[in-house]
């Protein structure tokens, strides 16, 4: 008889962000433009710009692959992923190829010049992220860079919409960036905009160990 493991809260609560997401993917995808903003397009080329030789990039939450084709444009080479079925589907429509990965369980295979994980951290719980951000050290080349966009605060919650139900998770710019330091990395830029719900923040950080 198979043993049936159960979840630790932190992965149901993911599953259940995941789900919502499954919900809405293409509404979202068709919702959203397909050029990123002002801040989203400066942070993407310093990404690029800050890139080692490698083995390309790897997205994390690619969604509808919008930001994947900016740094394509840019000559950079993305390995698109997302957690979400829907998103990979969307993206396979438009002719793109998206592999469906969870980063809470599943292993990142190769190393990468840069990881981007954008509009993703959020949706993590505390307990989870420290083990989040040395995941993505031991997936980079030495001196890899790593972009990542979260919503500014100290506060976590669950935020309703019509598809169901996203977990948000925000930090602090000194609290991320001490966890990044203990997971190996040194931020070498960051920027602040606003989004639709409060203050966001982009940081590239390098890794340094």
């Amino acid at each position: 008889m198979q043993e049936i493991v159960p979840m630790a809260p932190s992965q149901s609560s993911n599953r259940r962000t995941v789900a919502a997401y499954e919900k809405c993917a293409h509404d979202y995808a068709v919702s959203v433009s397909s050029q990123p903003s002002a801040a989203g397009a400066e942070a993407l080329r310093r990404f690029a710009e800050a890139l080692p030789s490698g083995e390309g990039v790897l997205e994390i939450g690619s969604g509808p692959g919008w930001d994947a084709d900016f740094l394509e444009a840019l000559a950079v080479p993305v390995r698109r992923t997302d957690v979400t079925q829907a998103f990979c589907d969307f993206q396979a429509l438009r002719g793109r190829r998206a592999e469906v990965f969870d980063l809470l369980t599943d292993e990142i295979e190769g190393r990468h010049a840069g990881i981007a994980m954008l509009c993703v951290l959020q949706h993590f719980e505390r307990a989870d992220i420290d083990g989040v951000l040395r995941k993505l050290a031991q997936a980079l080349v030495a001196d890899g860079a790593l972009l990542l966009s979260y919503p500014l605060g100290d506060d976590e919650f669950w935020e309703h919409g019509d598809s169901g139900d996203y977990r948000v998770v925000r930090w602090s710019a000194a609290g991320l960036d001490q966890r990044l330091r203990q997971a190996g990395f040194m931020v070498g830029w960051d920027s602040r905009f606003d989004g639709r719900d409060g203050p966001w923040r982009s940081v590239l950080a390098r890794r340094t160990a």
